[in-house]
């Protein structure tokens, strides 16, 4: 299931995602921000004991994979320049290298890694360089300064401040551990970092393999390349046309509402939703602005976890919309329509903190005005046939309550309960209909049923992996048996019904789309 700033804070270098559910660990911003100025003072004392003792170990690097010692000038240049030149073709105990911008564009050869010794490399699995994905660590102001930017769409920089990724604000924006990708330090953690102090927050985010919130043992992530930043490093003879500073004349407002694309991702959605749902909402999108519809319909997730799933489809359609509208109109009329947006989606969970996750998540990703989270026990059918009725929903722009005509689209990625799913299935279509002496569940005709779950591949196949449980597991017929019966007349019709693996380990996952019809 899904875990799941500002258009300035991303640089579309690539439209490539990559894949899904990072670990998410979620701290306090107080602990975040205490720990990082605790990081800076401890680098500038680094900086200024080395400056008093002379031949500290801080003057003089030693780098023994490659037997050279590089004499360790007192700038921050020289730095990046020298260990970028001594470690460029040998990773790290750590299993990176620290490399100059120039060398990050050259690509990076993708690896086996040794199980048995963290993330160490033992061998290439490919002859091509691949750029690997950059997260930029720095603040958002820093960013918005001075950051690298192409026309081409390649390749994939983000900017994630390492101190919304310790309070956890943004760490559900990191990729999985299983994908590789490079790091750029901000300046005041150059020292810090290169001392390998087993204090250095970002060591300890990135590259530990004990957590020190749980001293649990867990799987680093995969820093293949690190950049350490400089003056010198925006200076690079090979990079000066990619360099881009906001006291450009072609510098790209944040707030500009017309220009609204969806921002650069190291995750990846689930398929059903990228390539079944996605497609489905886009074609609503164009037949509702062709009969000027104004007042948006609801899009629910119902076990939405961190709400990515959410944040693609809302950020997706969006983009969609604002460029159809872009293309049929001026932009005079624009301004009148794009506060107008025709969906509004929902992420439903049980889980207390999943408003904590979801929320910085579509703020900071530009879509809190079409999304909200809601806190609900699906078991209770009552309060869900009245999340799915209401005719009110706030603006989170305004924070004013807003009409909305009915439910379009209810989905679940890797999220079952069995009673809502038949809940679901023997909904009425108009309110004429529904017993009165039960709980019953109104949905229109054209409301679209979508889910992707672990599921046997066959009528007659076993279960044989140990998570998740085969009890939470659904026969491959037990989802169009349930849309399909026509014991009282057939209210759905099977739009999708397929089975593909996960990504992981090779599981099986039905991708079921239906949708009402009577």
């Amino acid at each position: 299931m899904d875990g799941k700033t500002s258009f300035g804070n991303s640089v579309a270098l690539s439209k490539t995602p990559f894949w899904r559910e990072p670990s998410l660990q979620i701290h306090k911003k107080s602990k975040a921000q205490a720990k990082i100025k605790s990081d800076v003072d401890r680098a500038s004392y680094h900086r200024a004991s080395a400056s008093d003792r002379g031949n500290s170990r801080y003057s003089t690097m030693e780098v023994a994979e490659r037997g050279v010692s590089c004499k360790r000038k007192r700038d921050d240049s020289a730095i990046s320049t020298a260990m970028a030149a001594s470690f460029h073709s040998s990773p790290s105990s750590n299993g990176y290298e620290i490399v100059t911008f120039t060398r990050w564009l050259d690509g990076w050869s993708s690896s086996v890694i040794d199980s048995n010794n963290n993330n160490n490399i033992i061998s290439s699995t490919n002859e091509t360089n691949d750029i690997l994905p950059l997260v930029d660590l720095r603040t958002y102001e820093e960013f918005d300064k001075t950051h690298l930017h192409t026309d081409d769409a390649t390749p994939l920089i983000v900017n994630l401040p390492l101190e919304t990724l310790l309070s956890g604000e943004r760490s559900c924006e990191l990729p999985p551990r299983h994908v590789e990708f490079a790091i750029l330090v901000p300046s005041t953690y150059t020292d810090l970092f290169l001392s390998c102090n087993s204090q250095c927050s970002i060591h300890n985010l990135f590259l530990a393999s004990k957590s020190s919130a749980t001293q649990q043992s867990r799987k680093p992530w995969l820093v293949r390349q690190v950049i350490l930043e400089s003056e010198d490093l925006w200076n690079e003879e090979g990079i000066l046309n990619y360099i881009k500073r906001n006291t450009d004349a072609s510098y790209e407002s944040k707030g500009n509402a017309l220009s609204f694309r969806a921002l650069p991702r190291l995750w990846k959605p689930d398929p059903l939703v990228s390539s079944g749902l996605l497609p489905l909402l886009k074609d609503w999108i164009s037949k509702a602005e062709g009969n000027h519809q104004r007042i948006p319909c609801t899009v629910f997730d119902l076990g939405s976890g961190a709400g990515r799933d959410v944040c693609y489809l809302a950020e997706e359609t969006k983009a969609f919309y604002h460029n159809s509208i872009l293309q049929q109109h001026t932009k005079e009329q624009n301004k009148l329509h794009c506060n107008q947006f025709p969906l509004h989606f929902v992420g439903i969970d049980n889980h207390k903190g999943s408003a904590r996750r979801c929320e910085p998540l579509w703020r900071n990703r530009r879509i809190d005005d079409i999304t909200t989270s809601h806190l609900m026990n699906l078991n209770k059918l009552d309060l869900v046939s009245d999340c799915f009725t209401n005719t009110t929903f706030i603006d989170q722009a305004t924070k004013s309550e807003k009409s909305q005509t009915a439910v379009l689209c209810i989905y679940a990625i890797r999220f079952l309960n069995r009673k809502l799913l038949s809940y679901i299935a023997s909904s009425a279509s108009s309110i004429e209909n529904i017993d009165h002496e039960s709980p019953s569940l109104y949905l229109p005709i054209g409301t679209i049923m979508a889910m992707s779950h672990f599921c046997k591949p066959t009528k007659t196949a076993e279960w044989n992996f140990d998570h998740p449980k085969v009890s939470n597991v659904l026969d491959r017929d037990e989802l169009s048996t349930l849309f399909g019966n026509k014991s009282d007349g057939e209210k759905w019709s099977i739009l999708k019904d397929d089975i593909c693996q996960d990504g992981d380990h090779g599981r099986t996952l039905i991708q079921f789309i239906a949708r009402k019809i009577a």
